[in-house]
């Protein structure tokens, strides 16, 4: 029997094995595909009522925000500071101020005409209420959502609400706990929406099959055709295909899988970025003769949506090989600004310091992208470093064009992790740096027998030899810190002071820490021209 007769006859023997089950399980198969179904329904409820919840954050966030504010009610700069928390919102649409019941004035100016406050539609936890439909005052077109606290209510779009990306096509809806139905993501069946709206369970109904969730301020739910659930069936009938078939799929899924592994990283990166999801947390830079705090070195996190953090160690390289890094570069340099502007422009005597990569460091590409940065805020160059690691001026041509550009508007400019690469002596008297810092793993080796600990005391000699602020990484123990301040490096950094920590947190710390400090005169470190 050739080759071909046996997977002729191995085909049709498994087609037809597998075709005997079929009728057993389709009963089983229909029962768990609603159930499935119902599940995926109520996942998709819940990720409404935490988009819609995301909002209500934003909205909180501007409430808090213009209810510690000391201007005069709607004088210019009160209209101002409406109109600045309007933009920078993205899901609020106009904020108004309101006297007496009356208002008085939007975030897009004084109001002259007479309009109350009316009736809230809801009444929600903590001194919030909602109107449904509310008619935005400059704008006007479609009625908007209203959210009041105290003088002040903010309007956004109904749909912003339920702005849920499915993978499926159903309706997403949010209710109030109380039955008022408030928005709904796609056209649905009104007898339905309203019942849904009013918390019936979860179950289906001719050709349709609806679930719902709810918190504390709402109740949202998701509709979906009955199809979708017979779709889900029949992709677990289609398990029973024969064997040989099964197994291509199974070999064919495979190759997808391992090209999805290769490519999903980028994707997923790409996104991330486009969404902005990355947080900036800043370890602080002690000085070592007085043991207070002077800046901090900005570390970049990437949380997934699960909760899982991405390593930097992962996802900067292929922000590097993928050609991301610059939009990357980018986005850290402006959440840097946003977290610390003010206290930037508070501490003189404090600096930020941002790692630049080397593609960056050689273009000098982000450059007029920091400067406006800092420009807007009003935050000094000389208040950030530029930390660049030693393969980032390896290309010494190219390198010293981007630190000339960088010294001359102000900024200091730091070789990162020093000792890890290929950089030489030459190297470092070639280009006009400023500060030099000593690697980790050189740190870790004070005070043992290893064949690093003899490295650094030739690194901080060469270091004083060329004038540079030594800064060294992670410091952890008390010994390690007392070597250092002796051998004259001024400034550490690592886990004996703080791991790298959340904006608000490293805030506290610096109060801290510095509580009793004296006034420093500037940010602690000068570019002379070399």
């Amino acid at each position: 029997m050739n080759r071909r007769s046996i997977v002729v006859i191995a085909t049709v023997a498994t087609i037809l094995a597998a075709a005997l089950p079929l009728l057993s399980i389709a009963g089983y198969a229909r029962h768990r595909a609603i159930q499935v179904e119902t599940g995926h329904l109520q996942s998709y409820s819940v990720w409404t009522l935490q988009r819609a919840e995301q909002n209500f954050s934003q909205a909180r966030t501007v409430f808090d925000a213009l209810e510690q504010g000391t201007w005069a009610p709607c004088s210019p700069a009160h209209i101002a500071r409406m109109r600045e928390l309007t933009i920078n919102s993205q899901s609020v649409d106009e904020i108004g101020y309101f006297v007496e019941g009356q208002l008085a004035c939007t975030s897009w100016g004084i109001v002259q005409q007479d309009i109350g406050i009316g009736v809230p539609s809801a009444t929600l936890a903590d001194g919030y209420a909602l109107y449904l439909n509310i008619t935005p005052f400059v704008t006007g077109g479609a009625p908007l959502l209203a959210i009041s606290r105290g003088s002040y209510n903010v309007l956004m779009k109904h749909e912003r609400l339920v702005d849920v990306l499915t993978d499926t096509t159903m309706t997403l809806g949010l209710a109030t706990l109380d039955g008022q139905l408030i928005a709904l993501s796609r056209k649905a069946d009104p007898a339905l929406a309203q019942a849904l709206a009013r918390g019936i369970p979860d179950g289906h109904a001719q050709d349709l099959m609806y679930a719902s969730e709810e918190n504390s301020h709402f109740r949202a739910f998701a509709i979906t055709d009955r199809a979708a659930a017979f779709t889900r069936m029949d992709k677990e009938l289609l398990m029973l295909i024969p064997l040989g078939a099964c197994m291509s799929v199974v070999l064919i899924g495979l190759i997808i899988w391992v090209s999805r592994q290769h490519l999903s990283p980028q994707g997923e990166l790409q996104l991330a970025i486009k969404r902005k999801v990355f947080a900036v947390h800043y370890q602080p830079i002690i000085d070592l003769s007085t043991q207070h705090c002077v800046g901090a070195e900005a570390l970049v996190r990437w949380q997934r949506q699960d909760g899982a953090f991405v390593p930097p160690d992962t996802f900067i390289p292929l922000a590097e090989r993928t050609g991301l890094i610059e939009p990357l570069t980018d986005l850290i340099i402006q959440r840097v600004v946003d977290d610390l502007a003010a206290m930037l422009r508070q501490e003189p005597s404090m600096h930020v310091a941002i790692n630049i990569a080397a593609c960056d460091m050689q273009s000098g590409r982000f450059l007029p992208v920091l400067s406006r940065a800092l420009r807007n805020a009003g935050v000094p160059p000389a208040q950030v470093w530029l930390e660049a690691t030693e393969s980032g001026l390896m290309d010494a041509a190219a390198a010293r064009g981007t630190i000339d550009q960088a010294r001359e508007a102000g900024h200091a400019i730091a070789i990162d992790d020093f000792g890890t690469g290929y950089s030489s002596l030459s190297l470092l008297q070639t280009l006009p740096l400023d500060a030099l810092k000593i690697d980790k793993s050189f740190v870790d080796a004070i005070g043992t027998q290893a064949a690093t600990s003899i490295v650094v005391p030739h690194i901080i000699s060469m270091a004083h030899g060329l004038r540079f602020r030594i800064v060294a990484e992670g410091v952890e123990t008390a010994a390690q810190e007392a070597y250092l301040r002796k051998a004259g490096v001024q400034l550490a950094q690592g886990w004996l002071y703080s791991k790298a920590l959340p904006r608000d947190a490293f805030m506290a710390f610096y109060k801290t820490r510095n509580a009793s400090r004296a006034p420093a005169a500037g940010p602690g470190l000068a570019t002379d021209p070399r």
